[in-house]
């Protein structure tokens, strides 16, 4: 039973790994996928699973690459960094990435070796989480501000506490001048009416004096 066990174990032999990786908008990035192996590489599959249904990202069989088995957002975007895939490597190189290439990749590679027997073979699954990050025209005007900038707000926000401010200090300035030209016109107006009444006083004191002299 022990020996069935191992038998087993080299007939079939499945390995998962994950990995996270990060790139800019519009940049290449390299998605890295590699086995130790002198045994033949008989399968490369790098897929997303959201897209399994439409295609893969890059499809490679019995020394073959299958374009027409891939996702329409990755023609021409997709190529293995080692053509000739040296020492194991099936890393792929992403072209022009953005936003929508974000998600989980997964690369599973199938090694047969045809010494031992036609069924035996070795499969590694490695999962890569790729996320794209970088400023667009858009989202640049909706980022808060730094503190030295303005307080530590935004623009958006600064410009609706200032309105506000302007609208209450433009008539509380209006209602002063108002004042002060009421109360100003107020005070000439008294004076101008005390100068009116002096005057008739005078004048008839003036026309007096002779009468008396006489």
């Amino acid at each position: 039973m022990e020996s069935l066990i191992v038998f087993l174990f080299v007939i079939s032999c499945s390995v998962a790994l994950q990995q996270d990786v990060q790139a800019k908008f519009g940049e290449d990035v390299t998605l890295q996928c590699q086995i130790t192996t002198d045994e033949r590489i008989s399968v490369v599959k790098w897929s997303r699973p959201d897209l399994n249904t439409d295609g893969y990202v890059y499809f490679y069989r019995n020394k073959r690459f299958y374009e027409n088995y891939q996702h329409p957002s990755f023609h021409g975007r997709v190529k293995l960094r080692h053509p000739e895939m040296k020492d194991g490597d099936v890393s792929i190189i992403l072209k022009n990435v953005t936003f929508n290439d974000t998600g989980m990749y997964e690369c599973h590679i199938a090694v047969r070796n045809p010494v031992r027997s036609k069924r035996a073979h070795t499969e590694i699954s490695l999962f890569i989480d790729l996320t794209v990050t970088g400023e667009t025209r858009n989202s640049m005007f909706e980022q808060p501000m730094t503190e030295g900038e303005h307080g530590g707000g935004n623009m958006h926000f600064v410009q609706e506490e200032e309105t506000p401010t302007v609208l209450m200090v433009v008539p509380a300035v209006v209602a002063a001048a108002v004042l002060v030209v009421t109360i100003g016109g107020s005070v000439l107006l008294r004076t101008f009416k005390r100068k009116k009444q002096q005057t008739p006083e005078a004048t008839t004191a003036d026309l007096k004096c002779p009468a008396a002299k006489i």
